[in-house]
């Protein structure tokens, strides 16, 4: 059955993201790990989009500002805000989905063409990667940062974030951890870091993303991050305390940044050091064996 009505709301990271959609013929499927970040709809929600359904994609103005490779996806100035292109290179580079969002990633539309808008193709309006791409837009904001990160929250409820780019071991990690008692991995990929008050002290939360890797892990969970392990295979398990410059720059290379927003940039740039600030953060060298929870647990790994 579908999800009645024409709007629909999730929540990623704290973050409420209201979609309406007056043309709405589709749902999250059973197995769409979206489903689980679903909520009721809210008066104000912090990122409100409305869907347009149209014959033709709009002429979007100039060069623009930032390309992926492959052009997956683009970023154009529009009228003081920005707009979010994206082209399906399966389906011969055909722009199918624009989105005209305002300076502060509030508020926008996204106009959805026909080259994109087929039975079967994606009917979800912010496919991937465009609501990730607008939640990174809407964080840099001074409200957080998305990591290529792997995250659990520990029997103690702290939240334990292994950072690492693909292949090193993310995947791996989260698999260790799977059916552990107490134990939750709430992403294999993606987690959300935001600042956060506790009891009038400053501090972070790591929150479960959609966006999953190679485990299919996703959860909207969240707890107060305790620990960042920086994972590096190897022949043995050691723990090792990292400088906070090594520990800053980690951070950053796993950081889905906005390099093409010099204010944007700016903070998030300050956030980090200030996540580097206030967690511990370890080089994790590790085998991939169940043995190293136990080590973890046990504060067991030699320093």
């Amino acid at each position: 059955m579908l999800q009645t009505g024409t709007h629909l709301s999730f929540s990623v990271g704290g973050i409420v993201i209201e979609i309406e959609d007056p043309a709405r013929t589709w749902e999250f499927s059973g197995k769409d790990p979206h489903r689980a970040f679903l909520v009721e709809r809210r008066e104000t929600p912090n990122i409100a989009l409305r869907v347009q359904r149209g014959a033709r994609a709009p002429r979007l103005p100039g060069k623009p500002i930032y390309s992926t490779d492959g052009g997956l996806w683009n970023l154009h100035h529009d009228n003081g805000g920005i707009a979010v292109s994206l082209g399906a290179p399966a389906e011969g580079g055909a722009l199918h989905r624009v989105a005209r969002m305002d300076g502060a990633f509030t508020r926008g539309e996204v106009l959805v063409t026909p080259a994109g808008d087929r039975p079967a193709f994606h009917p979800y309006p912010l496919r991937y990667p465009l609501d990730e791409v607008i939640v990174i837009n809407h964080l840099a904001r001074g409200r957080g940062a998305i990591f290529h990160a792997a995250g659990l929250i520990t029997p103690r409820g702290e939240g334990w974030l292994f950072l690492g780019r693909s292949g090193a071991g993310k995947s791996t990690m989260s698999g260790l951890w799977a059916g552990r008692e107490g134990c939750a991995i709430i992403s294999d990929d993606r987690i959300i870091v935001r600042p956060e008050d506790r009891h009038g002290e400053t501090g972070c939360r790591m929150y479960g993303t959609p966006w999953h890797g190679d485990a299919e892990v996703s959860s909207p969970k969240s707890a107060p991050l305790a620990r960042i392990f920086l994972l590096e295979q190897a022949p043995e398990n050691r723990l090792v305390t990292a400088t906070p410059g090594d520990a800053a720059r980690s951070m950053l290379v796993n950081c889905f940044a906005p390099f093409y927003d010099a204010a944007g940039m700016e903070w998030t740039l300050g956030f980090v050091n200030e996540i580097v600030g206030q967690v511990p953060v370890h080089t994790l060298r590790f085998l991939p064996e169940a043995s190293l929870v136990d080590h973890l647990l046990n504060e067991g790994v030699t320093a």
